[in-house]
């Protein structure tokens, strides 16, 4: 019998080893060994086997009643357990949420951007192309009216030199004109044909005015005089064509302008736009940028704090699993050792 309760013994202390391995803090604390040692007191003091059931009972009802509150304590851990873990879990989950819709947005604002600074590119040099083609128009109307108020000049100096030649065709038939006279208003006719490009048409009129000097003829003079009336006609009319060819050339540079001018606005409040978009777009991407780098922070702290959770719920787990273990090999031992209580306490009155 002895032999018995020494193999219980070893198994009480390996048992104690267990248990000790995950303690639970509990104020009265259980001594089986101490149990073992007043059971085998009685057995040999012959006492009555309710008593030494009734020392069982109590050990059985304290291990049972240590388990519920246990098991109390373990459902209240586990229901905070569950809890911590789902929401940290949706944590999570809501950052990568989150995170994926600031990268597709940042993603899709990036090639707006992209798109929207190649538009305000192209739009800018199709501006400044626009600006030097108005630079030229008005370059080169500006010369245009320069050469026309030379080419005025031009042609009423014609007109002055053909009229004191009609003068001095006139003077010529009374006999009162010099040589210097005619060479003077030769030279101003030449340099008239030349100014006024009407050389084909001065040509007659200044060789019959060489001509009357040597012949001295009045009839001479009054042709001369008529071919200088035709000359001064042709002058007045080449200058009318001149005037109106530049009419046509300022409406064309008008038009011109005016399409030019239209474009540069245009153009100009598509830049605008482009500039507002692509500011608006940048704003986006900033906002973006922030909202996925939050994300990245809180969806990394949820996950440490998930992972720190479910470790120390399954450090609950292996306990509750391990000291549970711990009393139901008590209760065995318990159930044993009054079965050979029992057994004992039969033999002693047999």
């Amino acid at each position: 019998m002895k032999a018995i309760f020494g193999i219980l013994a070893i198994i009480v202390l390996t048992q104690a080893g267990f248990v000790q391995k995950y303690p639970l803090n509990y104020s009265n604390k259980r001594n089986i060994m101490s149990i073992m040692t007043e059971v085998e007191s009685k057995l040999q003091a012959k006492n009555p086997l309710d008593s030494i059931k009734g020392i069982l009972n109590s050990f059985k009802s304290e291990v049972a009643s240590e388990q519920a509150t246990h098991d109390e304590v373990y459902n209240a851990q586990k229901t905070e357990c569950d809890s911590e873990i789902e929401y940290r879990s949706l944590e999570v989950q809501d950052a990568n949420s989150i995170l994926k819709s600031a990268n597709g947005i940042l993603k899709t604002a990036k090639i707006i951007k992209g798109k929207t600074s190649a538009t305000l590119q192209a739009t800018e040099e199709i501006l400044n192309t626009a600006s030097r083609h108005i630079e030229m128009i008005n370059s080169a109307r500006k010369e245009d009216t320069q050469s026309y108020n030379r080419a005025a000049v031009s042609f009423n100096d014609a007109i002055n030199a053909i009229d004191d030649s009609i003068d001095l065709a006139t003077a010529l038939a009374k006999g009162q004109v010099s040589l210097a006279q005619v060479a003077e208003l030769s030279t101003k006719l030449l340099k008239s044909a030349l100014a006024t490009k009407l050389i084909q048409e001065f040509k007659q009129p200044m060789a019959a005015l060489a001509a009357i000097t040597q012949e001295e003829d009045a009839n001479a003079a009054e042709r001369l005089v008529q071919l200088l009336q035709t000359l001064r006609s042709a002058v007045e009319t080449a200058w009318t064509d001149y005037t109106t060819q530049n009419q046509l050339g300022l409406q064309q540079f008008m038009g011109q302008k005016d399409l030019y001018n239209a474009t540069q606005e245009r153009l100009d409040k598509a830049k605008s736009r482009l500039v507002a978009k692509l500011e608006a777009t940048e704003g986006v991407i900033s906002v973006q940028t922030a909202v996925a780098q939050a994300a990245t922070n809180r969806r990394s702290r949820n996950q440490n704090l998930l992972e720190d959770a479910n470790d120390l719920c399954h450090s609950f787990d292996v306990e509750y699993e391990a000291v549970t273990a711990g009393r139901r090999q008590e209760l065995v031992l318990i159930n044993e050792l009054e079965r050979l209580a029992t057994r004992r306490a039969a033999e002693q009155q047999s």
